[in-house]
């Protein structure tokens, strides 16, 4: 079943240029993926390629300028769709987590919000804050805690927990894990993979690092200059094709790090 499906999306911002000239400049040119229930699609590029202008456009964060974005079957840039029902099954997590985490609630509060929010009979909301917490690898003693008293993977962690309260069918994650250690890295992965087959979620993992597309995704789409040049699904050197799949290819296998 395909959950989210752009169809030849195109993204452009106007540059006001000197004595009231417009320029348009074109972040994203006639994109086109498919994701399905219970899918992990990794979108990968350089910084400025248009990976998180992509992931904005989904979440109506900006408007496209031409194409589709469908959410099962339905265009989510009309009155199709009703908000409330886009933003419970479609959530994000960023890379920034301190941002995205309000300062003066504690986590408890963070995690309540949403449930109350999409869930207002939800009666036994603190016991599912304590489930949220272990599905992401924290215990209840962090409910108590404020963000700035978290390091940066606990912090990630509850941003995961958060949007997982209301119950989505796709997470974008944008550059979520970028600024953690391996290890963090490698434990985030491995919760988000046994979340994804336990509850058959589906995942958009925008992300410089190449490593965790091998380990964690099921295709990889790969963008160059505001689009996507080649798709595949097994890193191999030999079903690549375009230059740019293969520079990112050989800088994978020669450094091991993100591009």
């Amino acid at each position: 079943m395909t959950l989210l499906e752009l169809k030849q999306v195109t993204k452009e911002y106007p540059l006001r240029l000197r004595r009231g000239n417009i320029k348009k400049k074109v972040a994203v040119k006639n994109v086109s993926f498919a994701i399905s229930k219970g899918e992990c699609l990794a979108l990968v590029g350089e910084s400025g390629s248009g990976k998180s202008t992509i992931a904005k456009c989904i979440m109506r964060i900006e408007k496209i300028t031409s194409g589709k974005v469908l959410w099962k079957g339905h265009n989510i840039h009309t009155k199709e769709l009703k908000d409330f029902t886009l933003y419970k099954n479609i959530q994000m997590v960023m890379q920034d987590s301190s941002a995205s985490l309000h300062p003066k609630m504690c986590i408890k509060e963070i995690l309540a919000e949403p449930i109350r929010n999409f869930f207002p009979d939800e009666r036994d909301w603190l016991e599912e804050c304590i489930k949220l917490l272990h599905l992401v690898g924290l215990d209840k003693s962090h409910l108590k805690y404020f963000p700035n008293q978290l390091s940066g993977g606990q912090k990630q962690r509850v941003c995961i927990a958060k949007a997982l309260a209301v119950k989505p069918e796709l997470i974008i994650f944008d550059e979520s894990i970028a600024s953690l250690d391996s290890n963090s890295q490698k434990s985030i992965l491995e919760i988000l993979k046994r979340i994804q087959i336990q509850d058959g979620l589906s995942y958009l993992f925008i992300t410089h690092d190449l490593q965790s597309t091998k380990q964690f995704c099921d295709r990889v789409a790969v963008m160059y200059q505001g689009e996507i040049v080649e798709s595949f699904t097994y890193w191999e050197r030999e079903q690549l094709t375009h230059p740019y799949s293969q520079l990112l290819f050989d800088t994978m296998n020669n450094s091991n790090t993100s591009f």
